[in-house]
């Protein structure tokens, strides 16, 4: 039986970008995914068009908690907050014991592994407070720059080719830094055809595509069976989840 991987986008896509896009990032998932493993995206039904604040993560963490009886009901074995500052990770998997994956913790932490010194490639304008995120990972000592592109998250999926040149000069800003590899610190970015490759290519330093990396974390994790032991569920937080 092949396992379940469910894509959670943070935003209304449906409404903001289209049916059309939500099938193209499933597609490209999929592609990228193992042969034993099947991938469903899913858009929330409310909250902003893309998480550039964290104004903006307190409004798609309820949204999130919200959907996690779905995803129960569905039987996922693992899922991925389709987010590079993995909004509400902690709160989540307080209430299901199914794997939850964030693609930021995933991205910076291969990073950790395969480089010395790494730089984030972040869209503008982004959440504040990734220094602090990054200690929490105990990854701060690691950290170079984080860099913005010029451009949104939107402008990222709608212009792509006009989004190359800043997401060039960015990335070579990092390795001015310092940085020997870099991190897309941004979902838009990893969804990009071809971007990782050409990134490399022009830079010279490996890179970290965060939506990969996530999907990869999450098809391990599910093969090394880790995950939350059964009935970690909080007995009281999950009846208000159910809306019961």
């Amino acid at each position: 039986m092949r396992s379940r991987i469910l894509y959670q986008l943070t935003s209304p896509m449906h409404r903001t970008l289209g049916v059309e896009e939500i099938a193209r990032r499933r597609a490209y998932l999929s592609d990228a995914a193992s042969s034993d493993v099947s991938i469903d995206v899913w858009p929330i039904e409310d909250g902003p068009s893309a998480v550039e604040s964290n104004a903006d993560v307190a409004l798609v963490v309820p949204e999130l908690l919200r959907t996690v009886p779905k995803w129960m009901a569905e039987r996922y074995d693992a899922v991925i907050i389709g987010c590079f500052s993995d909004p509400g990770i902690a709160a989540i998997r307080d209430v299901t014991d199914i794997t939850v994956i964030g693609p930021g913790g995933s991205a910076m932490h291969l990073a950790a592994q395969f480089g010395e010194r790494f730089s984030v490639l972040s869209s503008d304008p982004t959440p504040k407070g990734l220094i602090a995120r990054l200690r929490s990972l105990g990854l701060a000592e690691l950290f170079v720059s984080e860099r913005m592109v010029g451009c949104s998250v939107l402008d990222l999926v709608r212009r792509p080719d006009e989004a190359l040149n800043g997401i060039l000069a960015a990335a070579r800003d990092c390795v001015d830094d310092g940085a020997d590899i870099l991190v897309m610190g941004c979902m838009g970015m990893g969804f990009t055809p071809h971007l990782t490759e050409r990134l490399q290519d022009r830079v010279g330093v490996p890179v970290v595509n965060s939506v990969l990396a996530g999907l990869k974390i999450a098809e391990a994790a599910m093969s090394l069976g880790l995950r939350r032991p059964a009935g970690t569920t909080d007995p009281v937080t999950a009846p208000m989840l159910s809306g019961a």
